[in-house]
């Protein structure tokens, strides 16, 4: 058996086993991932991307791109924001074969591979053998830029192309040299460039094709790298040179964008109606600036960084500290031009990392592309890229002053079995030691990473030691180096969970309507805990559970208009955005305190605002109803008085109601309560609702209780002008949910709707949340009979002002007042609207209305989207700032709204004929090499 392992190792050469190698580590290192157990599920991945794909992976279940979401912002093309990537080749296999989690998961650690061996070969084909090469792929498929941005994952997708982008650069220009045929390598360029711009990341695309640019434009210099400055071109051979390299730079550049242009038309236009279609802040331009602190983890990375969080991860770039040290002798020991433009290269990329650090990176403000992209401290990752290139250098150098022993020479089998044995260690420490060893550890590994790399370079240098044993301690103390480098990334940036953890159903999500599934939830206030995330259905995690949210996280494009609504919100616009339920996260951490307080539920009858004294239209009222309950009142007796209601009349006197526990309220947990722990009695008109605790263990029905309070003196009702509750419970001990006034016909009317606040009521709390369901929520899709123009931001002040009213008129925009539907204002009509297909880029509306109008459906209104009114096109006009509405005169009507974004239509053309020119190429390629 061995002597065949031994047969087989003989016969792979070393290029194969590096190969190998580079690609193992990753998946090793993270074996529960390699292995499906676990997920990545840290930051981004958990409520931006696995959200996102997870609309991907429906999506293509359903035949279709995800052009169009209606889960995010009232409504939002996925598609054109590009971080969905849908048409990135790698995401749809993974989307097909395997759930969302694991598609992303695999896809991470597919980069870090690519990388890895794209920057081995890159290295290779440059000249410098396959240790030096080795080196370098493990360093830029593992260094701090990479494992911190695990959870960016189109960070990851586009940044590991660049070394393949240059590689067939560099291919491309070494078969022209020597005249054989290029337009294979030609090919590769266009389509690499293109698979960057569909990656889902612009601004790592960018920094990649600027990096092609400048090495393909001053390629005539860098060929001739090996020679003295005096033997450089002459002036005009140099400028002729210049010229054939620019316009062989930016042919396959602009091929490759043409490739793309599916994906980039519809995002040009998405940026237009975003928040960076605006001119940005400087503050913004330079935000996550690197601080200069930060440069001191390139020798001990935890003193200054801390430990890594969401809070710094733009900021790692930890190479190891061998790495470095070579890199900074590589332009000692090699004179050539390369290893000075990599010099340079890197050092321009550091700077400009620094952002408002330094006054350079501000004049970059007023650059065209380069003032759409914030985060300076991505261009770190150029700086990796040049550094780990000038340690391979120094590398090659060193070994080329030593000599080999050829009778200590190691075969590839031996070399493979070392590297096992040390991986094996080394993985075995990671995953057995806490986060808390490792960061003390690294108050002393630096010192010895230090020590060891000093007497490792000393020893190359001065010809200590043979080159093979040189090789094999370099690699040791760099692959340690790096793997605990990595190690505090796993119980942060690189945190696994089981797959189930981040797909299992909430208990808010439970407890919301199912029959009727066409509303929105938001949360206002951000959740502390993982628990509170879930439940809150925070950032974007309502797409896991098809639902539908207000308040998103969509950092890069999100829509401006929306973002300003939403910003604005009155309990009008929350009516009118169908709003059905609003959630608050309850768990916290250490010292902070819960967001429930006398304030929630925000735009609802707080207790807040019901202390203060309502005025109210004069009413002549039979009954008040209240609904109440109270919170860790269980050892309080009957009859305790929690609070108080008083009622001003017309005539300046006030009536005083008791709200007392057992009588009026109790506490809202009543049934999960034993008769020993608690004190009173349980009122007997309640009204249950879906709850659980923790500290019970268990699911159980909680409870808010109605109280009834006559208000008619000899028998006639009283004429109320003001509501005032006062509580005697200390903080959120009492809670009002709803006040109804019940005037002689018996018709009830909601204090909220009268105060234009939400009218709100507890649907479901939990140790970790509480949801209300709101009851003025306005449908989706009603008709409104009468209109009027406002353009611009005057809109906003409109929808703000306490008179308006959304179901009453509609404020449309962008609409000449000639082309407005003539309405009859002084006739009421009864409409019935029904919404009967609901699908993401397709909703089909049956109205019946006595009179002419216009159906508003209060979705995103957004270029690409049309009306077909009974069959004819009919316009779809910007309503209530963000919102769609289509004139319809009386009668009955089948609307149908269908996106069909030209952009994408367009775009789609153009991609469709740069493949075309490909394949041209392609054909009189092979015509000219026969």
């Amino acid at each position: 058996m061995f002597g065949k392992l031994r047969l087989f190792f003989s016969k792979l050469s070393w290029d194969w086993l590096a190969v190998a190698s580079l690609a193992l580590w990753p998946l090793l290192y993270y074996w529960p991932v390699t292995l499906g157990q676990q997920v990545f599920s840290e930051g981004d991945i958990n409520w931006l991307f696995l959200p996102i794909r997870t609309e991907l992976s429906r999506a293509l279940a359903e035949g279709r791109l995800p052009l169009w979401t209606p889960a995010l912002q009232a409504g939002y093309p996925l598609f054109a924001e590009g971080e969905v990537a849908a048409l990135y080749p790698l995401n749809l296999l993974l989307a097909w074969l395997l759930p969302a989690a694991s598609a992303i998961s695999y896809s991470i650690l597919f980069n870090w591979v690519f990388a890895s061996v794209g920057m081995y070969i890159l290295v290779r084909s440059s000249g410098l053998r396959v240790p030096s090469a080795w080196l370098a792929g493990l360093v830029f498929g593992f260094n701090g830029f990479m494992v911190a941005h695990a959870s960016h994952v189109p960070h990851l997708t586009v940044a590991a192309w660049l070394p393949w982008l240059l590689l067939f650069q560099q291919k491309y220009w070494q078969a022209k040299l020597i005249s054989q045929p290029t337009s294979g390598w030609f090919l590769l360029i266009c389509f690499s460039i293109a698979f960057q711009l569909l990656g889902g990341f612009p601004q790592m695309a960018f920094l990649n094709i600027m990096t092609y640019i400048t090495i393909g434009i001053l390629w005539p210099f860098l060929r001739n790298c090996s020679t003295k400055t005096k033997r450089l071109l002459w002036i005009r051979e140099i400028v002729s040179q210049l010229i054939q390299s620019t316009i062989a730079t930016l042919l396959p550049l602009v091929i490759g964008i043409g490739l793309a242009m599916v994906q980039l038309l519809p995002t040009f236009e998405l940026i237009g109606f975003s928040n960076r279609g605006q001119e940005l802040s400087k503050t913004f331009f330079t935000s996550y600036s690197m601080p200069p602190s930060a440069l001191m983890q390139f020798i001990s990375p935890f003193s200054p960084m801390g430990m890594p969080d969401a809070s710094n991860m733009e900021y790692w770039a930890y190479l190891g500290i061998l790495p470095i040290m070579l890199a900074l002798l590589a332009p000692i020991l090699s004179h050539n031009l390369r290893t000075r433009l990599f010099v340079l290269f890197a050092f321009c990329a550091l700077l400009l990392a620094l952002g408002d650090s330094t006054p350079i990176y501000e004049w970059l403000y007023y650059v065209p592309i380069f003032n759409r992209f914030r985060v300076p401290a991505r261009f770190l990752f150029l700086f990796t890229f040049a550094f780990v290139f000038l340690a391979a250098i120094g590398f090659e150098e060193i070994q080329k002053r030593l000599d080999d022993d050829r009778r200590a020479r190691v075969k590839p089998v031996f070399f493979a079995s070392l590297g096992t044995s040390v991986l094996i260690v080394i993985i075995y420490l990671v995953y057995n030691n806490s986060i808390d060893y490792w960061i003390d550890a690294w108050k002393i590994l630096p010192v010895l990473f230090v020590l060891s790399s000093v007497i490792l370079v000393l020893a190359g240098i001065f010809r200590l030691i043979p080159r093979t044993l040189w090789f094999e301690l370099v690699c040791i103390v760099i692959v340690i180096d790096l793997a605990a480098f990595a190690s505090p990334f796993l119980s942060s940036l690189t945190r696994m969970s089981l797959p189930s953890d981040l797909m299992q159903s909430s208990r808010t999500v439970a407890a919301m309507d199912t029959q009727q599934s066409i509303y929105r939830v938001v949360v206002d206030k951000a959740p502390m805990t993982l628990a509170s995330i879930r439940a809150t259905l925070y950032a974007n995690l309502s797409i896991l559970y098809d639902k539908q949210a207000v308040k998103v996280y969509l950092p890069s494009l999100g829509l401006q208009r929306n973002e300003n609504y939403i910003g604005q919100m009155t309990s009008k616009m929350r009516d009118l955005m169908n709003i059905r339920y609003y959630l608050l996260p309850l768990e916290t951490v250490g010292s902070f305190s819960s967001a429930l307080d006398e304030t929630e539920p925000l735009n609802g009858l707080s207790l807040d605002l019901l202390s203060k004294g309502l005025n109210v239209p004069p009413l002549s009222l039979t009954q008040i109803e209240l609904t109440s309950y109270t919170d860790q009142t269980a050892k309080l007796p009957d009859g305790f008085m929690a609070g108080r209601v008083t009622l001003g009349t017309r005539d300046g006197s006030t009536i005083t109601f008791p709200i007392r526990l057992g009588v009026e309220t109790a506490d809202w947990a009543y049934d999960a309560l034993t008769s020993e722990q608690i004190q009173h009695r349980k009122p007997a008109t309640a009204i249950s609702f879906p709850a659980y605790l923790k500290s019970i263990g268990r699911a159980f029905d909680g409870s808010k209780y109605v109280a009834r309070y006559e208000l008619t003196q000899n028998s006639k009702p009283l004429t109320i002008t003001s509501v005032h509750v006062q509580s005697f419970l200390p903080g959120t001990g009492l809670t009002i949910d709803r006040i109804r006034l019940v005037d002689e016909a018996g018709h009830a009317t909601s204090l909220a709707s009268l105060l234009n606040q939400m009218d709100l009521s507890l649907a479901f709390r939990s140790h970790t949340a509480a949801m209300w369901e709101n009851l003025s929520m306005i449908p989706r899709a009603f008709m409104v009979h009468s209109a009027q123009v406002v353009n611009g931001e005057q809109v906003l002040t409109s929808l703000k002002s306490p008179d308006f009213n959304p179901t009453r008129i509609v404020l449309l925009s962008d609409v000449a007042p000639a082309d407005l539907v003539p309405v009859n204002t002084s006739t009421s009509s009864n409409d019935a609207v029904s919404i009967t297909e609901y699908h993401a880029e397709h909703v089909t509306v049956n109205v019946q209305t006595q009179e002419p109008g216009y159906l508003v459906l209060t979705d995103t209104w957004y270029p690409g989207w049309v009306a077909i009114v009974d069959g004819t096109l009919t316009p779809v006009y910007r309503a209530d700032y963000i919102f769609r509405a289509v004139p319809l005169p009386s009668g009955s009507h089948s609307v149908t709204f269908e996106y069909r974004p030209a952009s994408f239509i367009l775009g789609a053309a153009i991609s469709l004929g740069s493949l075309v020119l490909c394949l041209g190429i392609v054909v009189v390629g092979k015509r000219n090499r026969k």
